[in-house]
């Protein structure tokens, strides 16, 4: 089982070797009491008295307790939201996937180098400079092994502070979207190793580590609304929520995978898009399915809108290409919103050779049963299939759905034993592309070679070489795999919150500062 805290958030968050983890999240959370009477009983909501004075109402936030809050370190998205209040980046990424400066002053770009000059107006929490040495020395560890932000290096040749105000990092190649992988927490170099090193943020750990309280670092440099955070540790999901519904905590990381109705009705669900697309693979193998128009039937047939609603409450956005709807560039390109048509979708699959036979559609003369395999432990992931599996039928197809335990299913892809399976990849906030069209993510049973000129053509999208439209034509005309939806991250705030939400994509509590607790005489 899955636990909720270890979702990863990372700039590149499981991008190659763990991609195939697109089923685990959404696993049913079931604790024995025990697990949680020690928090429950001793803290429980409902036996607390209500404060009376306005000044005692505290603004809390969760950390989750099985790992260190440490910036390099935390995989949960509980702990690493948390810590982005307390450790800043050269950049932060927007809700339009924009890299917008916050330690960097300004940049230059010089073929693959990109030259930052660094701001002279912060300070780390102690109140020491901030300079290019501190960032060689936070990269050093970022790119080391036990840091989550490892993955970020594999577009990264180099970096160097070139004097105490600049730091200079060489790509691979170069993209504007590179910006979005310097996001790494920027912490003094003699305290990289610490447990809790020292950073620069809008707010800082106080030294019993039970508050955040307002930095005095420059991050942010407007009047603070919210000037105190408590923290409450929690050890797992369950106590999470009920927490948060019994008004203990006024804002959290929801996990939206299961049900949003866990949530307490009196709160404001706020969707913050991700670059984790779900995706349909088609056995590329099975000469029934080889045909590329068999791909372009289903993309037609799938009506996402319905898809997305009936599953998944609309807290995702369908998609019909693989270039996410939130990315600036894309909504530049006012691509189509919408393909989905059933007269089209029979064109293709007549075209790949599978005919109606009264209501029964054939591949030639051979009646086929299609099997799509799913994760039985996701249950949304079962929805979809059915999903799927019901258009399929309504088109005259023969289909099973095969729900199997996870090392069976991830064993069945790698065997190629499928017609077609649901996956689901993160993809780097730089909005590379590239390892969609590998047999990494995408098992078709092709050769890697087969999507080479996909790839080039995602590497020349993000140079502005290619435009959008031409790159999308491309990949219709390959089809690796058919696009459905990408999912959101969602902050659950309690009404007695007032504030702007939603306004980054690597921070869920961007704004949180201007953020106000709503007085008690205006709630009743």
């Amino acid at each position: 089982m899955t636990d909720f805290f270890q979702k990863y958030r990372t700039p590149l968050a499981v991008l190659l070797a763990a991609v195939l983890l697109f089923t685990l999240s959404g696993c049913g959370y079931l604790y024995p009491a025990d697990d949680l009477s020690d928090i429950l009983d001793a803290t429980d909501p409902e036996n607390e008295q209500t404060p009376s004075d306005e000044d005692d109402r505290l603004f809390s936030l969760s950390y989750y307790t099985g790992e260190a809050l440490n910036p390099f370190t935390s995989v949960s998205l509980t702990n690493s939201e948390l810590l982005r209040l307390c450790y800043s980046g050269l950049f932060f990424v927007d809700a339009a996937y924009n890299a917008l400066p916050v330690l960097a002053k300004s940049y230059t770009v010089s073929g693959n180098t990109v030259t930052v000059t660094l701001r002279s107006d912060v300070r780390f929490s102690d109140g020491s400079p901030v300079t290019a040495y501190d960032c060689e020395a936070s990269y050093d560890r970022a790119s080391s092994g036990s840091s989550v932000w490892e993955a970020a290096f594999s577009y990264i040749s180099s970096y160097s502070a070139v004097d105490g105000s600049t730091f200079e990092i060489q790509f691979r190649s170069y993209s504007p979207t590179q910006l979005n992988l310097l996001t790494i927490p920027v912490v003094r170099a003699d305290t990289v190793e610490n447990a809790t090193p020292v950073g620069c943020g809008r707010y800082v750990l106080s030294e019993d580590g039970t508050e955040l309280l307002p930095s005095s670092c420059g991050c942010y440099e407007g009047k603070y609304a919210i000037d105190r955070i408590a923290l409450l540790g929690i050890a797992d999901k369950e106590t999470l929520t009920y927490n948060f519904n019994y008004g203990r905590l006024q804002a959290i990381c929801a996990d939206l995978s299961m049900d949003a109705g866990e949530y307490r009705s009196d709160c404001e669900l706020v969707t913050v898009p991700t670059n984790r697309l779900s995706f349909v693979v088609v056995n590329r193998k099975r000469k029934e399915l080889a045909d590329v128009n068999f791909s372009k039937g289903i993309t037609y047939l799938l009506d996402r809108a319905a898809l997305v609603s009936e599953v998944y409450g609309s807290v995702a956005t369908p998609v019909w290409s693989p270039l996410n709807p939130a990315w600036s560039k894309t909504a530049e390109a006012q691509l189509n919103p919408d393909i989905y048509s059933v007269t089209t979708a029979n064109n293709y699959f007549n075209l790949a050779g599978w005919t109606l036979n009264g209501s029964v559609r054939r591949y030639g003369n051979s009646d086929v049963t299609l099997k799509i395999l799913v994760n039985l432990e996701n249950n949304k992931r079962m929805m979809t299939a059915e999903f799927l599996a019901k258009a399929l039928r309504g088109a005259g197809f023969s289909v099973e759905v095969s729900a199997l335990a996870w090392d069976e299913y991830t064993a069945a892809i790698q065997a190629q034993d499928f017609d077609l399976y649901l996956g689901e990849v993160s993809l780097p906030d730089n909005m590379d592309l590239s390892a969609l069209f590998s047999q990494n993510v995408c098992h078709t049973g092709e050769a890697s070679s087969v999507y080479a000129s996909l790839r080039s053509s995602a590497a020349k999208l993000l140079r502005d070489d290619v435009e959008p439209r031409t790159f999308v034509s491309e990949f219709q005309n390959a089809l690796p795999c058919i696009p459905l939806f990408y999912a959101c991250d969602a902050l659950a705030v309690s009404m007695d919150v007032l504030g702007t939400f939603g306004g980054s994509v690597s921070e869920l509590y961007f704004g949180i500062e201007t953020w106000e607790l709503r007085s008690r005489s205006n709630n009743q």
